[in-house]
């Protein structure tokens, strides 16, 4: 090997070296932004779920809006933490075209498989 190659090298290792403490460093400094929220795994769906549920927040808002809840209220109702609820708002509120444009795919979706979106009419 030759000393020019052998010095790249060196030089290579150092800086990932430092690379990997920085990263470090900042790992133990930087909480994950959300508390009560993760990310899971879906083709198309980018909106969070809450941690613990199969819930997206869309489900969650959805609810709490049709149901006229209270964070207290929605709280004790879903046995969730205040915390969550209006972590859940917050997320929502700095996301709500993705959300609404999620739920509007799931609907098209629905209707293509001829499931009813509207309750029938009862007499």
């Amino acid at each position: 090997m030759t000393v020019e190659l052998q010095a790249l090298q060196e030089q290579l290792q150092n800086a990932l070296s430092r690379i990997a403490l920085i990263e470090q460093q900042l790992g133990e400094r930087v909480a994950p932004r959300w508390r009560y929220l993760m990310s899971r795994p879906h083709p198309w769906r980018r909106q969070l779920y809450i941690k613990g549920r199969n819930m997206t927040v869309g489900q969650l808002m959805s609810t709490v809006g049709a149901n006229r809840l209270t964070p207290e209220r929605a709280s004790q109702d879903l046995d969730l933490p205040v915390e969550a609820i209006l972590e859940a708002q917050a997320y929502y509120e700095e996301n709500k075209r993705l959300i609404q444009m999620e739920a509007a795919e799931e609907r098209r979706y629905l209707a293509e498989q001829g499931c009813a979106l509207e309750p029938k009419h009862l007499s």
